[in-house]
């Protein structure tokens, strides 16, 4: 990026930092200003609301200036994005084919009567090739735009553009399928295979004939902005013919024609008024739009709504007033998240055009849809609808690159490869309903908003402004709002692959001014916490020479815009990085009665005899896992488990182990066997009964987040009639409302391939309906210290438990990771009976100034660096990392097992944190839970091992001598929420869970909450025992900052009389 984008990508980052509130405590104020209580809003919950209640968010959101409620609305909207969209950004490629537009509408620059614009239509030919170059790009969906002409010439150039695109993508597809072995190409729920470019138009108003001529030339999706739901705003804003309710009838004929809908509105229109926007906020919702778009006003000269607007605001700061409908149209993109839940929403162009990083911070206010510009650069410049359009010099190479680094830098990552279909086409959301509380807040700020605009029509506006200002870090430098004539071409923004000039070093120390690494610090300040403020991500002291910091002041700006060329994408939540051990996991669980079909169905799937199949009931005794591939979904693992209805104890403890499987999953496949349903009816009424178990599994599966899907499988020969009155009876039963997937399958006589390919097209509609599917995992180290320049050191001590052979679990994933960043990575074993001076002072210097060479070699680095050790290592490494004299940090360090506790529990750090302070609160005879994901031979006898023997001791000093009742879990095994043992327990301090995956880990984070019982890590636990000092430097590269209450004095125990003096004081 140029020096002014990185800048205002590290002032951002800075504003967001202040404006980040986690999604409990955003869910918690949102709750309160709508009435709802203390904990009535979940997070993540999208909400039903009224025109009066959405009116009052916004005038108390952006006219009265609430920056609390504002935090906590755009906090919940990106919680609702990550439910619903995932981590992974759907990329749009644009190509306005053509600028000839017969229409006149007031406010664009490619009206019909617009002068001095070059008109244009693209060959097609050319816009074939532009739709082949995104396909080869990992672009698979792109917009064809142009002006709106209604004439049979122009349609047939849409229907052949359009059937060419399909047919020659598809063709390239399919080759570079048999060229790579891939396989079957997947198929969406509709039945339609998702080869090629997905293509979307957005080419006016047209006859719903010729929607359907388009519709069969294989567009499927359809933008027509509405601009305003208020019709006499429209007809100020469009001259006739142009009429409001044709355009609503447009938009409802193309749902009837089976478009993915799209539409959008302009903010900040004259005459506009907060209500106006509380009803496209409706309007949205009742026209059931898939794709929404919201972009502010910006001026274009030379229309009559830009005279207009300069009449209305004589003397206004233009880059003032744009800045406050930049704020708006954050505002409003964040209440359509959160009333609609799962539409795709864009983040605009023309929000870059205010604020060089308004679509990276639209990203993290509900929008989940970004459009690169793939028009040739030949046309971009003469299809100005706004002044200041960025991009249009940028080649779609400039321009693809450009947002990769956008996403990267506010940790969201391409969904590359897909055409990124909205959930909102298959599956509405039905959000929780607000009852309209006289006294709520909302409805007492709803109530004054009318007030300002009193009097104003669309004829007569008034200004739309805010009461107070706001001012905003990611404010550009102050400039003339729109494009710089004067410019090389009359470009409005320079092209983003420009080399950093070498005063931009300057610049970037002068942002990151105050203290070493403020800017990624700033980037850091992200990762969830639950009290206290974040802490900076360092880079290095104040000893550093003034050359070396200015070198590093650039590389923590680059480090606030987005990981260097090579570096991993950045994940959701949070500022770690992901990599390829970062591909998630889908977890899928099959349920149901005993001899339903489950494990045929594992088997089908698995294509392998993967579980015993027998008609005894109760074969299955436990939960079995099974890995495998799913085409075009990646990884997964089945999870086949006992018959729920088995009665007796045996058959209670394999029916509450194998609900309890449920809370790992991410999909649940709930099968019901044919013979259950006819069995049924004879006996009416008492199917509920028959199928209670199956219930339980929908129930507890929509508990805990997971998708399900109906799976019925035909015993016996049946005609298609009796299976499809099976299917909506069970369906009925089971699932009334009919917004689960359902399938009915014969497991059994159907053949082979034929079943495995239909149930795992299946299993992939679940999958792509559940919460994580896209979503990105956190990675295990932070995003600031990757990359090329950087560099990252492993303290490795070895001991009788090391394998031999290779690396830990998490050593070898910290090495893969930064490798894959580019990073370079050193290792250095640290003798720890040397180090702690058990072999004699001479012992203890020598490994000092060993290890102390290495820490040289960072500290000589002009790039980003970290120090990950073992967490038994750390009494050692905080002190031996920091100057002897001032005990300044000389390098930033933190533990594997805490980077493996951020990438397990989803970026929840804080929790393992915030558990600290149940050490304080133990007594003798309480229970403590040390719990290990592993399963090694523990050697007690020839080594201190961690959780038998380390922690125990810690422990126990901790106590003084009093007894604690400790207890130890291993491998998979955890005590259970349901039988009311894990509730029993003071305190579980938990190792980085390298060998479970994240779903498991992530049950149990679940489960120790409802059991209301602390959890701590053993990174955090260690580093907390060394020191205060410690744990604060062990947390700080994750921008996580204890309480202020464990950095008080006395917090960790007492410095063993084997340590050195030093070692671990606080």
């Amino acid at each position: 990026m140029p020096p002014e984008h990185a800048t205002a990508a590290v002032k951002a980052a800075k504003a967001r930092a202040r404006a980040w509130m986690t999604p409990a405590e955003g869910a918690q104020k949102l709750g309160e200003f709508l009435g709802l209580g203390p904990n009535g809003l979940e997070p993540a919950t999208t909400v039903e609301l009224s025109e009066e209640q959405i009116l009052g968010i916004l005038e108390a959101v952006w006219r009265r200036g609430d920056a609390e409620l504002e935090k906590a609305l755009y906090a919940h909207a990106n919680a609702v994005t990550n439910k619903y969209c995932g981590g992974g950004v759907y990329y749009r490629g644009l190509i306005e084919f053509s600028n000839v537009c017969q229409n006149d509408c007031g406010y664009c620059g490619i009206r019909n009567n617009q002068k001095d614009v070059w008109r244009y239509t693209m060959p097609e030919e050319e816009v074939v090739e532009v739709a082949k170059w995104a396909l080869e790009n990992g672009i698979r969906n792109i917009m064809l735009q142009g002006g709106e002409l209604r004439t049979e010439q122009r349609l047939q150039y849409l229907e052949r553009v359009t059937a060419a695109i399909r047919r020659e993508t598809v063709a390239m597809d399919l080759a570079k399928r048999a060229e790579s072995g891939a396989g079957a190409p997947p198929v969406l729920p509709g039945g339609e295979e998702e080869l090629g470019v997905a293509v979307s138009l957005s080419v006016g108003e047209l006859p719903i004939e010729d929607y359907e001529r388009l519709f069969r030339a294989g567009a499927r999706r359809y933008l027509i902005r509405i601009e305003t739901s208020n019709p006499d705003l429209y007809h100020a804003l469009h001259p006739a013919p142009m009429s409001w309710h044709h355009r609503v009838e447009c938009l409802q004929n193309l749902k009837k024609v089976g478009f993915m809908l799209g539409t959008g509105i302009m903010v900040g229109l004259p005459g506009q008024t907060l209500r106006d926007l509380a009803r496209d906020v409706l309007f949205f919702k009742e026209v059931k739009a898939d794709m929404i778009g919201m972009g502010p006003f910006i001026t274009q000269p030379g229309t009559p709504v830009t005279a207009t607007w300069n009449e209305l605001y004589p003397a206004v700061d233009k880059n003032a007033h744009m800045r406050s409908m930049f704020s708006l149209t954050c505002t409003m993109n964040a209440l359509v998240r959160l009333t609609m839940g799962n539409p795709n929403i864009s983040a605009t162009t023309a929000l870059q055009a205010i604020v060089p990083t308004g679509r990276e911070l639209a990203l993290e206010r509900g929008a989940n849809v970004v459009m690169p510009i793939l028009t040739p650069t030949k046309y971009r410049e003469s299809y100005q609808l706004y002044e200041g359009k960025p991009c249009i010099t940028d080649t779609a190479v400039q321009c693809r690159r450009c947002l990769d680094m956008r996403l990267h830098s506010v940790g969201k990552t391409s969904a590359a490869g897909v055409w990124g279909d909205p959930a909102s086409f298959l599956r509405s959301i039905e959000g929780l309903h607000v009852q309209g509380l006289g006294d709520s807040p909302a409805l007492e700020a709803a109530a004054s908003a009318d007030f300002h605009d009193m009097g104003g029509t669309p004829l007569s506006p008034l200004p739309l402004h805010r009461l107070v200002y706001v001012p905003e870090d990611h404010e550009p430098p102050p400039k003339p709002h729109g494009r710089d004539k004067k410019a090389v071409g009359g470009a409005a923004h320079d092209s983003h692959d420009d080399p950093v000039p070498a005063g931009a070093a300057s610049t970037a120390a002068h942002a990151g001014a105050g203290r070493a690494g403020a800017a990624p610090g700033a980037l850091a300040s992200r990762a969830p916490r639950l009290r206290g403020p974040s802490a900076a991500s360092p880079l290095r002291p104040g000893a550093v020479s003034a050359r070396a910091a200015a070198r590093r002041a650039v590389a923590c700006a680059a480090a606030a815009t987005g990981p260097a060329p090579g570096a991993a994408a950045g994940a959701a939540p949070g500022l770690s990085s992901i990599t390829a051990n970062g591909v998630p996991r889908i977890n899928v669980g099959v349920f149901g009665a005993m001899n339903a079909g489950k494990s045929t169905l594992v088997n089908a799937l698995s294509q392998q005899e993967a579980c015993i199949v027998d008609s005894t009931p109760g074969t299955t005794a436990d939960v079995k896992p099974v890995l495998l591939e799913l085409h075009d979904l990646g990884p997964a693992k089945l999870l086949d488990t006992a018959g729920l209805d088995e009665q007796g104890e045996l058959g209670e403890k394999k029916r509450r182990k194998a609900l309890n499987s449920l809370k790992e999953c991410d999909v649940a496949v709930v099968v019901v066997p044919s013979d259950v349903l006819r069995a049924a009816r004879s006996h009416p009424g008492s199917l509920s009964s028959a199928l209670l178990w199956e219930r339980r599994v929908l129930e507890q599966a929509a508990k805990y987040g997971v998708s399900p899907v109906l799976l019925l499988n035909v015993k016996g020969s049946a005609e298609p009639a009796e299976v499809e009155a099976l299917l909506q009876e069970a369906r009925q039963a089971l699932d009334p409302s009919g917004k689960v997937p359902s399938m009915a399958l014969d497991l059994v006589r159907t053949p082979l391939h034929e079943r495995s390919t239909k149930c795992a097209e299946f299993v992939k509609v679940g999958a792509r309906l559940s919460a994580r599917y896209g979503k990105p995992l956190p990675g295990c180290l932070p995003r600031w210290c990757l990359g090329k320049g950087s560099m990252v050191l492993m303290v490795i001590p070895m001991d009788a438990e090391t394998p031999g052979g290779r690396l830990l679990r998490p050593q070898a994933q910290v090495q893969e990771e930064a490798i894959r960043a580019w990073a370079t990575v050193l290792s250095v074993r640290l003798d720890l009976d040397a180090a702690r001076g058990r072999l004699g002072p001479e012992a203890r210097e020598a490994e000092r100034q060993r290890f102390a060479g290495v820490i040289r070699m960072l500290q000589d680095n002009q790039g980003p660096s970290l120090v990950v050790t073992d967490s038994q290592a750390v009494d050692v490494v905080a002190p031996w990392t920091s100057d002897p004299s001032s005990g300044a940090p000389l390098v930033p360090f933190t533990t594997f097992s805490i980077a493996m506790a951020y990438q397990q529990s989803g970026g929840n750090l804080g929790l393992f944190v915030e558990g600290l302070a149940a050490l304080n609160g133990l007594r003798e005879g309480d229970r403590v839970l040390i719990s290990e994901a592993c399963n090694h031979n523990r050697i007690t006898e020839a080594c201190n091992d961690i959780g038998m023997v380390q922690i125990p001791q810690k422990l126990e000093k901790m106590m003084g001598g009093q007894k604690l009742a400790i207890e130890h879990s291993f491998g998979r095994e955890f005590p259970e929420l349901e039988t009311g043992k894990l509730g029993a327990f003071k305190l579980v301090i938990h190792c980085g869970g390298c060998m479970i995956d994240s779903q498991k880990m992530q049950q149990r984070m679940f489960d120790l909450g409802e059991a209301h019982v602390p959890v701590v890590n053993y990174g955090v636990f260690f580093s907390w025992a060394a020191s205060p000092e410690a744990l604060r430097r062990a947390l700080e590269p994750w921008g996580v900052e204890p309480p202020p209450r464990l950095m008080a004095g006395g917090a960790g125990p007492a410095p063993t009389a084997q340590q050195p003096a030093g070692a671990g004081a606080r």
